[in-house]
Parts: structure tokens; C-alpha cells; sequence
């Protein structure tokens, strides 16, 4: 048992050694300070919801950033990081709040009641500050 331990410990050990050090080095080639005002604007491109998943009350709302890459980082030092990273503020049916979204993947809601609704799109640096926005309107059908 004991050597067997020691094994994992070894190949964890070696794992580190060598691939992380590359991965940090990745990183920094990805992630250098930016100069001031060299970007081009951020904007958001919102699809409309597929109509299959709305029909089973389920909204699947896919987007698609330009000049800015959707990450889970934030504050001022993520401000000097190019190319320009931040997130989504996800506002439905014009509620008095909203949740953060962090990843390049679609917006699932589930739940909604039939009827009309309306998701608020808001396209953020790292401090929140709003770039771009889209509104993106559908309506849950009655089941049949």
C-alpha cells in the first residue's frame, strides 16, 4: 500500500514538474498587460432561443462575444489583461436582479412559466462595467 502511495505521490510530483511550469508559460503568452485603449470596442451577438427546447419549457440562449473572452476573473488587475476578458449580467423578465455568467457556453433556464419573457444580456469587463448589451425576447408555449 505504502508503495503504492508513493508511486501516485512520484507520477503527481513529475506531473507537476514538468507540465505546470508550461502551463504557467501559457498563460503569460495569453495574458499580457494591455495598452490603453489599443482593443477594438466588445460587443455581444445574442441567437434567439431554440424553439424545440422552448417547447418542453426549457430556454437555450447561445452568444458569441467579439474582442473580449468570457472568463471566470475579475477586478482592476484583470482590467490590464489582453486580450480583454469578462463576463455576462443575466437579467430575466426585467427582475431587480441578475446572476453573473462566466463561460462561453449557452444560457440554460429551465422553469419558466408559459408565456411571454424577455432575457437582458449585459456584456462586462472584470469591474462590472457594462460594454454591450442585447435583449432577447421568445415566449413558452402552452403544452399540447
Amino acid at each position: 500500500m505504502t508503495r503504492m502511495i508513493s508511486r501516485s505521490a512520484a507520477l503527481i510530483l513529475l506531473f507537476a514538474l514538468i507540465c505546470l511550469p508550461g502551463c504557467a508559460r501559457a498563460e503569460e503568452a495569453h495574458a499580457v498587460p494591455a495598452e490603453a485603449g489599443t482593443e477594438a470596442a466588445a460587443h455581444l451577438r445574442v441567437s434567439s432561443p431554440l424553439a424545440g427546447p422552448l417547447s418542453r419549457g426549457l430556454a437555450i440562449v447561445a452568444f458569441q462575444t467579439e474582442n473580449l473572452k468570457i472568463v471566470p476573473i475579475y477586478g482592476e488587475a484583470a482590467l490590464k489583461v489582453t486580450p480583454r476578458i469578462g463576463h455576462l449580467h443575466v437579467t430575466v423578465d426585467e427582475g431587480p436582479w441578475h446572476w453573473l455568467h462566466a463561460s462561453a457556453e449557452p444560457i440554460v433556464i429551465q422553469g419558466l412559466p408559459v408565456g411571454p419573457h424577455r432575457i437582458l444580456l449585459e456584456l462586462a469587463d472584470a469591474n462590472h462595467k457594462i460594454l454591450d448589451a442585447q435583449t432577447v425576447s421568445f415566449e413558452i408555449p402552452a403544452p399540447r
